[in-house]
């Protein structure tokens, strides 16, 4: 969430629109009161149409996303921006600078 935040706020300050998704509710973290706030993304069925390599696994009434090298063991969420791709990789790098000096253990998911 902290390096959602940062990616987020960094491409909102430099004017591009960015959002990303609580995994628990499938809306969107920033703008919930938008108008977009009441459709709900499903994160399990956006990666594996979107990642290959992920699979799903049912869990009771929900769905694990499991990624291909660690499975369950971490939670790749989905963060959606309108912004050159060179705006989005200067904010993930500074997104990953800033979880880290806050003491945040954090590796980007391929």
């Amino acid at each position: 969430m902290a390096w959602s935040e940062a990616v987020v706020g960094h491409l909102r300050g430099l004017g591009h629109w960015a959002d990303y998704i609580d995994p628990c509710s499938g809306l969107p973290m920033v703008d919930r009161d938008q108008g977009g706030g009441s459709c709900v993304y499903s994160e399990v069925d956006g990666a594996l149409a979107l990642r290959p390599g992920f699979r799903a696994q049912n869990a009771g009434c929900c769905k694990v996303l499991l990624h291909p090298r660690w499975g369950a063991a971490v939670y790749p969420a989905t963060l959606f921006a309108r912004a050159p791709v060179e705006a989005v990789a200067q904010a993930a790098r500074l997104a990953d600078e800033a979880v880290a000096a806050a003491g945040w253990a954090m590796g980007l998911l391929g």
